[in-house]
């Protein structure tokens, strides 16, 4: 299949796509547009951003078509040998999965907009972009200045391109491998620490899996004016949407990055190589469900971290840190109680990632994250130390990675128990299947590396009296979550407006000043203004849950928890 993309007017922000099929010998082509893309499993169709669509044969005249539905066409090639498709793709919106042009850069995601002939997609795809001479490319596929190549329809979609006048090109090598780190976009990040701390966590990874998939890869990072941050995984590279680019050098914007870097890399072995087999192959035109979602995207949240970690680019605190943000986001998301980990990520495609029903679900990257700890720990503790998660990834990269063969669920469960030498049944039933509280279990799994859950009141007195949540969108407070059962179930609403408590207007940033026994609440409500007087309850919401040392661990205990996390315990 042969493309080209020719660059309009980057102000309209539409790029013109030309499709040439030659040796047509059937009497009607199938013409598909992906309604979905890996790494992210529910329904985006990209036909929505499609203008125009025509066909013509080799002499230039129009081919009648049937559009079966939003991103299927059906063409009746009339005894044509050859034919060309055209439309306008409007590529404006930035993220790690989208396209962007203006008149500064050009950002494609081809699985966004490349149309592809439905018996071609094993077949080369060449595609020439009329890039201008000045910009630099940064992209994964074979290519030069304006002439790209791929070596079927499934690589070209999973190789991204960036090309601009001003993008920032570093490189490093690991174990003979070449990596590449593209920004574009003005940042304050000192390039020798940035290179530095990357090479570091891709040393480790690279260790633990004794391998890398592919022989080049390349970080393509969109630094952005605005606070923004998502990630997206591709074979041999990854897209990196982060902002506000003048403060990436802050301690908390530098970790976002190095973090979502470190995640993103390990998934060029978890989900794009070891992949679950209802992705074998992908098929872009058909919804794609699958219950492991815990493994792909938990597990690979678990690593991200673990390798920042144990590659010495942060310290055991920053890990400890990071480690609570999961626990907050697990203990507070009540949604894991109504549905587990593999009904969640069955879910994605009709509700995505987005909080919809409220605590309808779990997350696939929280609750699978905090699977992964459990393995992880249990398999430690068992072996003393000998086996652990790490195994359980090379024996997935063995057997699923490398081979090119898709996994089940039920496959994660016998190498899981293969290298925990038992049976994980009742595990699996309560908490991967199942949706049984992991408070216990946690603690008594962080013991054995020397730690302990803490647990205590939220240090906010909304959320520890009343079970309400507030956030301030656009400068007003609005309640964004209420605990079930809790106090405010029974009074608030999502999204009601708290405009003074005690006749004293609410502040975010002093939101304990009442100190009150009784609360009067001035709340706005569709439009209208009500008053809402409460006492606080004996009962408590939303507790806080963290990780600290154990006050005297024991010689086994600081040993153990070295090897799991690469850091000292004190």
């Amino acid at each position: 299949m042969n493309y080209s993309i020719h660059l309009k007017n980057p102000l309209t922000h539409f790029f013109t796509v030309k499709l040439e099929l030659d040796k047509v010998n059937s009497e009607s082509v199938l013409l598909e547009l992906p309604i979905w893309r890996p790494g992210r499993y529910e329904a985006a169709n990209y036909a929505k951003n499609i203008r125009g669509f025509n066909i013509e044969n080799e002499d230039g005249e129009p081919l009648n078509y049937t559009k079966v539905n939003p991103s299927t066409w059906r063409v009746d090639t009339a005894g044509a040998g050859s034919i060309v498709v055209s439309y306008d793709y409007f590529a404006f919106k930035m993220d790690a999965g989208n396209s962007w042009y203006d008149e500064s850069h050009i950002y494609i995601n081809f699985i966004n907009c490349m149309v592809y002939d439905a018996a071609r997609l094993n077949e080369q795809c060449k595609v020439s972009i009329d890039i201008p001479k000045n910009y630099q490319v940064a992209c994964g596929l074979e290519h030069d200045q304006q002439s790209f190549v791929a070596q079927d329809y499934y690589e070209l979609v999973d190789s991204p391109l960036m090309a601009g006048a001003n993008l920032e090109h570093h490189e490093y090598k690991v174990d003979g491998y070449n990596f590449h780190i593209w920004l574009n976009g003005e940042h304050t990040i000192k390039p020798e620490k940035l290179v530095s701390d990357f090479k570091k966590f891709t040393q480790v990874q690279v260790k633990e899996m004794e391998e890398f998939p592919e022989k080049e890869y390349h970080f393509l990072i969109e630094v952005l004016p605005y606070k923004f941050y998502h990630g997206v995984e591709h074979h041999d590279s990854t897209v990196i949407c982060l902002g506000p680019g003048h403060a990436l050098n802050t301690e908390d914007n530098y970790s976002q990055l190095l973090g979502v870097s470190s995640h993103e890399l390990f998934h060029a072995w978890n989900i794009i190589k070891i992949r679950p087999q209802e992705m074998m192959p992908y098929q872009f035109n058909k919804s794609v469900v699958f219950p492991t979602g815990f493994v792909a995207e938990g597990f690979t949240t678990y690593y991200g971290d673990l390798f920042l970690a144990r590659g010495g680019v942060f310290d055991r605190q920053w890990y400890f840190s990071e480690l609570n943000t999961l626990f907050r986001r697990h203990f507070s998301n009540y949604g894991r109680l109504n549905y587990s980990v593999v009904d969640s990520s069955l879910d994605l495609w009709i509700d995505g990632y987005a909080i919809t029903t409220p605590e309808r679900k779990s997350s696939i990257y929280v609750e699978g994250a905090m699977v992964a700890l459990c393995l992880d720990l249990m398999i430690r503790q068992k072996s003393a130390d000998q086996k652990s998660l790490d195994d359980i990834m090379r024996k997935l990269w063995s057997l699923y990675g490398k081979t090119g063969k898709g996994y089940s669920y039920e496959n994660i469960k016998e190498v899981s128990e293969s290298v925990y030498s038992a049976d994980l049944s009742d595990f699996f039933d309560a908490h991967v299947k199942g949706k049984e509280s992991k408070k216990v279990l946690i603690n008594d799994l962080l013991n054995y590396v020397g730690c302990q859950l803490l647990e205590k009141d939220s240090e906010n007195d909304l959320e520890k009296y009343f079970g309400i949540r507030i956030a301030e969108p656009n400068g007003s407070l609005k309640i964004t979550q209420i605990a079930p059962g809790s106090v405010g179930e029974n009074y608030f609403s999502l999204n009601d407006e708290i405009l003074s408590i005690n006749d004293q207007k609410l502040d975010i940033e002093n939101i304990n000043q009442f100190g009150a026994s009784s609360y009067e609440f001035l709340v706005r409500r569709n439009y209208k203004d009500i008053t809402i007087k409460l006492k606080p309850g004996e009962n408590k919401y939303f507790h806080q849950y963290t990780i600290e040392p154990l006050p005297e661990p024991s010689m086994q205990q600081k040993t153990s928890f070295e090897k799991w996390t690469g850091c000292e315990l004190v």
